[in-house]
């Protein structure tokens, strides 16, 4: 128009629209944006809303089973998941590790009571499968709190800061608690999971050096026993919790607890985990490093960790990459067929890195739901 070409009124209207738009966004373009936010993340609360109450659903009708009505159970377990631990006070570092472990024995004999009253007709066994059902529910019901709350205060005060982040989250968010949400039927059926490859790993082992049930060394340690075999001419004291329940014990005491009674005798200790793979990595990919693998909040590590400082003893460790719905749902095949190359890496760290009469703790870390002896 500036350089004296010809005009029409089509021309007017795109130019005005044009500078409409930009007016409209200049002006409103971050309550566009905060409003798209909102809606993903309403849309990813409706899921974690879902997926929460069936997992609630599915606690109650798994506990209902076991003697009590479904009106009581529904009204204990929204009791329960409501339950918190606190951790204890980090300004003074000292001692800590002893308090949270004492913390932690605490909830853990809360929570075997409340499951053992809401299920009076659950075996031992079942009511350590029943406390794993819980904790899926728990965490379920927690994810959507966190999420809602953080949702109705970014919305309440206009933080575009706060929104932005829930809703970049929000992806991950739901691939977590889809991943427990698949989880809670292998719970509550007493199914094997990813979790378990480590006992697992320990039982073939030990089987094929000829142990069975008989010569399982029961209650070392809280829930934890292990098998005493020979392998080339040196004792491996295969370590792993019991089940089949589902439960993972404390196996950094009983490691701790074998160095004490073998002073002087155990040359090397070969913990076996699952481990978190990265993406892009194969399921079940065997790899090794030094170190404790096991994946407790710090007292169970602390104590393999000074055991083996203390005694001059080697310890190294075999992971198995699972993602986290391999790790909490059913144990997959590509899981399980790692179990040869693992024992094969195992039977390779003893020949090399022991001599015969050496005495070695191999613990298996992990959750033994429906891993029996």
């Amino acid at each position: 128009m500036q350089i004296g070409l010809p005009t029409n009124d089509f021309s007017w209207i795109i130019n005005l629209a044009f500078f409409a738009f930009i007016l409209i966004f200049s002006l409103y373009g971050a309550k566009i944006q905060m409003w798209q936010w909102l809606k993903q993340i309403e849309a990813g609360l409706i899921e974690l809303k879902r997926m929460m109450l069936e997992s609630r659903q599915t606690a109650i009708d798994t506990f209902k089973i076991y003697g009590r009505t479904e009106k009581d159970v529904a009204s204990e377990i929204d009791r329960w998941l409501d339950y918190f631990t606190i951790m204890p006070v980090d300004l003074d570092p000292a001692g800590i590790l002893k308090r949270l472990d004492h913390l932690l024995d605490n909830r853990r004999d809360r929570f075997q009571e409340f499951v053992s009253e809401l299920a009076p007709d659950a075996t031992e066994i079942q009511v350590q499968s029943l406390e794993n059902t819980l904790e899926v529910s728990q965490v379920l019901d927690l994810i959507f709190r966190i999420v809602r709350h953080f949702y109705i205060l970014g919305k309440k005060t206009g933080s575009q800061i706060m929104i932005m982040q829930i809703q970049m989250q929000m992806p991950d968010l739901l691939r977590i608690a889809k991943a427990y949400f698949d989880a809670i039927a292998a719970f509550s059926d007493g199914k094997p999971i990813g979790d378990g490859i480590g006992p697992l790993v320990i039982t073939k082992f030990a089987r094929e050096q000829g142990a069975t049930p008989d010569t399982y060394v029961h209650e070392i340690s809280r829930e934890v026993g292990y098998y005493p075999v020979e392998f080339e001419e040196r004792t491996v004291l295969a370590l792993r919790a019991t089940g089949p329940g589902g439960t993972v014990g404390k196996p950094g005491f009983a490691v701790k607890k074998l160095v004490e009674e073998n002073k002087g005798k155990i040359a090397r200790i070969i913990t076996v985990d699952a481990a978190l793979k990265l993406e892009g990595e194969e399921l079940g990919r065997v790899s090794e490093g030094t170190g404790a693998a096991i994946g407790d909040p710090g007292p169970e590590k602390h104590a393999i960790e000074q055991a083996a400082t203390e005694n001059g003893i080697g310890i190294e460790a075999i992971v198995i990459k699972e993602d986290e719905a391999a790790a909490i749902g059913v144990i997959p095949k590509q899981v399980i067929d790692s179990l040869p190359e693992v024992i094969e890496r195992i039977k390779t760290a003893i020949l090399k890195r022991t001599k015969p009469g050496d005495k070695i703790i191999l613990a298996g870390i992990g959750n033994t739901i429906g891993i029996g002896l």
